[in-house]
């Protein structure tokens, strides 16, 4: 006689994945890669159509950019390709952020994709600054 047994240690696993799934745990921060990827997306397609003119609101403002606008607009140009890394950056971790979200996929890999994915955007968005602070020097 064949006797078939309940494997009980997936039972708790699954359950916890669906109450994962409802309470929404990575929607936060996918909506904050969703937030930066829109916003890349803006900045860039502004400098594509002519560049942001020089202010104080939008686009890299040190001492050095703001000092004129040749200044301002290699800045910014020199930053562009930053841009579009944080935008690549902010999309491929929220569409991997929603997959692990709406899958069986481990809590631990989503809190790894929620966190290192800020940390990277800060990182490369030091390197734009630096960049951009680099350019706005060499016109002066």
């Amino acid at each position: 006689m064949i006797s078939f047994q309940h494997n009980t240690a997936r039972g708790p696993h699954r359950s916890s994945c669906n109450a994962r799934k409802e309470s929404g745990i990575f929607y936060p921060p996918f909506a904050g890669y969703l937030v930066i990827l829109l916003v890349t997306i803006g900045l860039t397609i502004i400098q594509n159509r002519g560049g942001l003119s020089r202010n104080s609101a939008i686009g890299i403002r040190t001492k050095h950019t703001l000092i004129s606008d040749e200044a301002w607009s290699a800045a910014q140009a020199s930053a562009r390709p930053y841009l579009i890394a944080i935008a690549l950056i902010a999309g491929s971790h929220a569409t991997a952020l929603l997959t692990v979200q709406l899958n069986s996929f481990s809590e631990a890999l989503g809190h790894i994709l929620a966190v290192s994915g800020f940390l990277i955007i800060v990182a490369v968005a030091f390197l734009a600054w630096l960049a951009a602070n680099r350019a706005a020097t060499s016109t002066t």
